[in-house]
């Protein structure tokens, strides 16, 4: 067999037709799981294969550092090197510490590994009260206005017209902080990340010399995810393409989930209109979830974008309504055990809205002893994603956000209720879709087996929490799962037995309540002052491991450590969120820590 007929074996036809299209302008619209990375990767190497390019002047873009790793990977076994695949960002550093000592007379400026306490700098009588998620959402916002070319001087103005929030500040107070923060880096001689694209483009800019090396080194473009664009992405793609035709974008539309960090999915539904002559090509069958999943997915996104299923038959969705956030989290441990006597643990996703629902998760699973990871995601969607915790292998604890490009054998997405999917900040119709989408990701993350949850209710029960609106338009609410249609009938959600309240004896509902072992109204003398030296070395400890202080202990748990007061091993397992792995891990100093202050 020829390399060509190796590069072309095992294509299907969609597939195939990208590979052999020919040079100029191509769009590429890949749904879920469709095999676009395969697509890609085979296209580059049959054109190398053919002598229509050449690997070193080709360069393949990636949003992270793991997807360029993997296409870089995939076309060395095509027995393809040479070709480099890299993030924006990896590619504009990269020229960066080529060019800019000798053209700009100095060293390029460090690039800095965080910006939080510069932001927190720059916020200081700016804003009355700094605490890490404010400052993280401020980092969100620098970063959006960076990628979108939005300056501190007019800020303010597209701000508004783009209805920003910054965690209920007034956008007047954030507009000098942007100002300040620019302040801050200079004084400290150094840039951040998305400075690298900003001092890309304005060295390409400058220097035509520079520009023309560039061009001369690049001749064939790949992008992928071209629906994340940012506005200073493409600025810094038009500069690397000049007047070359020889470019192929990958994407999709109900994939768009990041337009609030600055991302322009219309770059790719412009794509045709923008390049006159462009071919775009589609891509549908998907060979990843069974038909079952797929039906729901479908029920999301518009007719014409639907996949094509290409798997057998398998097990229904399971759509399960609990009575509360407690027994919603009680009957997924459950449900995991159970997968888990098919699947491997590191084949099982759990995904969720927002990271705060990842706190009870975790305290479940490590009482019950089911191994976990964490996965989050730097504050910019363009790094490259890694895993926190501590398992090496266990179930994958997940934003809907952090996983996208991922997938698993089984898939539990809970939460799904109107207030958390479409979540509450999310109004106008634009947000409302891309809750839409962000929701169609989590579905599409599943291979083989989907379970959709929500709560109904609050305390004991009380309240009336509605499933998302999403799951009525996917025909979930009222309608068979496996696609017929059956007559509707309310769910009942599933009933359980409360632990009882150690102060009043009366049942706990809410899991705040359940890892304290009391009513929130039933008082008992606590320390206060152990409770904060619990959280001070919780910090001390999240912090040298570099992961998120709730992945440690959550602040319930350590007040009921604090209440208390265990003085075994054995006293410590009854304390909810502590199993016998967290135990392992810091029963000992957690001991030393109670013995000192006893």
């Amino acid at each position: 067999m020829s390399d060509v007929d190796r590069i072309l074996a095992g294509l299907d036809d969609q597939q195939r037709a990208v590979v052999m299209a020919p040079s100029g302008p191509l769009a590429v619209l890949a749904g879920a799981g469709t095999g676009k990375t395969r697509a890609i990767t085979h296209r580059i190497a049959y054109r190398v294969a053919t002598k229509q390019i050449a690997a070193n002047q080709t360069l393949a873009v990636t949003f992270t550092n793991k997807a360029a790793t993997e296409l870089a990977h995939r076309l060395r076994r095509l027995g393809i090197p040479g070709v480099q695949a890299r993030t924006f960002h990896a590619a504009a550093l990269r020229q960066l510490r080529y060019f800019w000592s000798t053209v700009e007379g100095s060293p390029l400026p460090e690039v800095a590994s965080g910006n939080l306490s510069m932001i927190a700098e720059a916020a200081r009588g700016v804003v009355p009260v700094l605490d890490t998620s404010l400052l993280r959402e401020l980092a969100q916002e620098i970063s959006w206005a960076k990628v979108s070319n939005v300056s501190p001087e007019n800020y303010l103005e597209v701000a508004a017209d783009a209805h920003r929030e910054v965690n209920g500040l007034e956008l007047d107070s954030v507009a000098p902080v942007l100002a300040r923060y620019e302040q801050v880096k200079r004084r400290r001689g150094v840039i951040d990340f998305d400075d690298i694209l900003l001092c890309a483009i304005g060295m390409l800019r400058a220097h035509p010399d520079v520009l023309s090396q560039v061009r001369g080194q690049y001749q064939h473009f790949t992008v992928d995810e071209y629906q994340d664009v940012s506005p200073v992405q493409r600025s810094l793609l038009e500069l690397w393409m000049g007047p070359c035709r020889d470019v192929c974008v990958v994407g999709d539309v109900n994939q768009a989930i990041h337009t609030f960090a600055g991302a322009q999915p219309a770059y790719l539904l412009d794509f045709e209109r923008e390049h006159p002559g462009a071919l775009v090509l589609r891509m549908n069958h998907n060979y990843r979830s069974t038909p079952q999943i797929l039906a729901v997915a479908n029920g999301l996104v518009p007719a014409r974008s639907a996949l094509v299923p290409t798997r057998e038959q398998g097990p229904r969705v399971a759509v399960v309504p609990a009575i509360d956030e407690a027994a919603e989290i009680k009957e997924l441990v459950g449900w995991l055990k159970m997968a888990h006597e098919e699947y491997d643990w590191e084949q099982i996703g759990v995904l969720y809205r927002i990271n705060s629902q990842a706190e009870a998760i975790i305290e479940a699973l490590d009482s019950t002893n089911i191994p976990h990871r964490v996965r989050a995601p730097a504050i910019d969607q363009t790094r490259s994603l890694g895993d926190q915790g501590f398992a090496k292998t266990g179930v994958t604890l997940s934003t809907m956000h952090a996983a996208k490009g991922l997938e698993w054998e089984a898939v539990a997405v809970i939460g799904v209720s109107e207030g958390l999917v479409p979540f509450m900040a999310a109004t106008t119709p634009a947000e409302l879709a891309e809750e839409r989408r962000l929701l169609y990701v989590a579905l599409t993350r599943a291979r083989t087996t989907l379970r959709i949850s929500w709560a109904t209710g609050g305390a004991h029960g009380r309240g009336n929490r509605t499933p998302s609106r999403y799951l009525r338009r996917a025909g979930l609410v009222g309608v068979g799962c496996g696609g017929e249609s059956r007559r509707e009938r309310p769910m009942r959600p599933s009933k359980r037995r409360s632990p009882g309240c150690r102060v009043c004896g009366e049942h706990l509902s809410l899991a705040e309540e359940i890892k304290l072992g009391r009513h929130l109204g039933c008082e008992v003398s606590a320390d206060e002052q152990l409770f904060e030296q619990l959280r001070a070395w919780r910090s001390r400890t999240a912090a040298a491991a570099s992961m998120p202080a709730f992945v440690v202990f959550t602040d319930s748990t350590l007040r009921a450590i604090a209440e208390q007061r265990p003085a075994s091993r054995a006293e410590f397992l009854k304390v909810p969120g502590i199993g016998v792995a967290k135990l392992e891990r810091y029963g000992d100093e957690l001991l030393r820590l109670l013995s000192i202050e006893q």
